[in-house]
């Protein structure tokens, strides 16, 4: 039997999921601006909800300045 790398599996055990519901619609637009982004939903969906945090997290520390 293989031994899986350790690294991997500290990477995957890091990882937690997380379920959105959507129409079909707005599924298959996701679907195709990640294309045109050449990223996976997934990657796609993170990097957007990522820009989102930053961005809060400049407007609440501007706002305390």
């Amino acid at each position: 039997m293989a031994k899986k790398n350790d690294k991997e599996d500290s990477s995957k055990s890091k990882r937690a999921r997380i379920t959105l519901e959507c129409s079909q619609e707005i599924r298959k637009s996701i679907r195709i601006s990640a294309a045109q982004e050449d990223k996976s939903m997934n990657d796609f969906i993170l990097s957007i909800v990522l820009q989102k945090m930053e961005k809060d997290k400049e407007v609440v520390g501007s706002a305390n300045s």
